[in-house]
């Protein structure tokens, strides 16, 4: 299970050799295994010159020998010489690629934690409640609750058939409807209990319709306000449908919420409050720790200049660091090192597919002051 300290230890490791990243799809309802390591192959001879022979050779063992084709993507990090190797197995698909570079290539990485990091669902009916916590695809907590039996009364039979209560309500169905309050109320609270446990981003209800308004209604703001989406659900529906129903409604609020996001950056960054735009100005807010959150077009890299003593990068060629004096390297990826400062200094960064501003521009940020 890939998790944020994971991806912290890949953003802050700086070999003194260069770095074996590949990333595999595995989906198994997509192509075969065999598929799969046949597009390996032909990605890891693309590398050959690059890449150190111990380091494609560690990739292709581990999935000779080591790798359960479970899942459905595969990362891997390999190092040979500083003897480095990292895999994850993700529950998510990842896109395809194998990269050689002076660090680990994590920006793929960062997005899908960004993404898909936990968010529960709360399924739910007239009498409990089953809860499901998810992070990265995965399945990682379950609990239930179960209120009182709904009983209903025959027609016909003494208190069953008349108008028992003052104000004309059949006793049976008022009977009914407390019960369901009852339990409706005892499933708020066991999805409150269970929130504050395992701490989700995000909440999702699934059940009938009118249940879910009911319940929704019953929950304190504070995970009202955390709710994404809904979907109807029988109450013995499969972990399997639920999760991919849940990830849908997920993949749609990231899109929602990432238009949002990238409005935000360029009001901010067009009244100078908090925002930047624009390899140079981003990469120059990186380096003085104000990046909170990083956004950036998916196919978007740009060669750079690092300094070799501060590690201060900018997009032009200059004679010497502007803060420490030292001297410059160019950089094949500028843009990558730009993600790895960001993660290092506790910043969020999320790659933004399909927005017309963001790919006119390539990258930019939100700024902490």
């Amino acid at each position: 299970m890939f998790k944020q300290d994971d991806l912290h230890e890949l953003a802050t490791y700086q070999p003194e050799t260069p770095v074996l990243s590949v990333y595999l799809n595995v989906d198994p309802t997509e192509q075969k295994k065999d598929e799969y390591k046949l597009a390996l192959k032909h990605m890891l001879e693309q590398v050959e010159e690059a890449a150190a022979a111990e380091d494609v050779a560690a990739v292709e063992r581990y999935f000779d020998h080591e790798y359960d084709w479970s899942g459905r993507g595969v990362v891997l990090f390999s190092c040979a010489q500083d003897d480095f190797w990292r895999n994850y197995t993700v529950a998510l698909p990842v896109e395809s690629m194998v990269k050689v570079a002076d660090r680990p290539y994590v920006w793929p990485l960062a997005a899908l934690v960004d993404a898909y990091s936990s968010y529960m669902v709360a399924l739910v009916d007239r009498q409990g409640v089953r809860m499901f916590m998810f992070d990265m695809g995965e399945l990682k907590e379950t609990d239930e609750h179960a209120g009182e039996e709904i009983r209903k009364l025959k027609r016909g039979r003494g208190s069953s058939g008349g108008h028992g209560r003052r104000g004309g309500g059949p006793v049976s169905s008022q009977h009914e409807e407390e019960t369901v309050k009852r339990n409706l109320r005892g499933s708020a609270k066991a999805v409150e209990q269970f929130w504050q446990t395992h701490k989700p981003r995000r909440l999702i209800l699934a059940g009938a319709d009118h249940t879910v308004v009911q319940f929704r209604d019953l929950l304190p703001q504070s995970l009202r306000d955390k709710i994404i989406g809904t979907f109807a659900a029988e109450m013995n529906v499969s972990e399997s449908e639920i999760r991919e129903r849940s990830f849908e409604i997920v993949r749609q609020a990231e899109e929602e919420r990432e238009a949002e996001l990238v409005e935000a950056v360029f009001t901010r960054a067009a009244k100078d409050r908090g925002g930047a735009i624009r390899l140079a100005d981003t990469l120059g807010a990186a380096y003085e720790g104000r990046v909170e959150t990083l956004i950036m077009a998916p196919d978007y890299h740009e060669p750079g200049y690092q300094c070799t003593n501060c590690g201060y990068t900018t997009d032009q060629p200059v004679e010497s660091c502007p803060f420490c004096g030292g001297e410059f390297t160019e950089i094949a990826d500028a843009t990558e090192a730009l993600v790895e400062k960001v993660i290092a200094e506790g910043g969020r960064v999320e790659v933004i597919d399909g927005n017309p501003k963001l790919n006119e521009c390539g990258v930019g940020a939100l700024l902490r002051y």
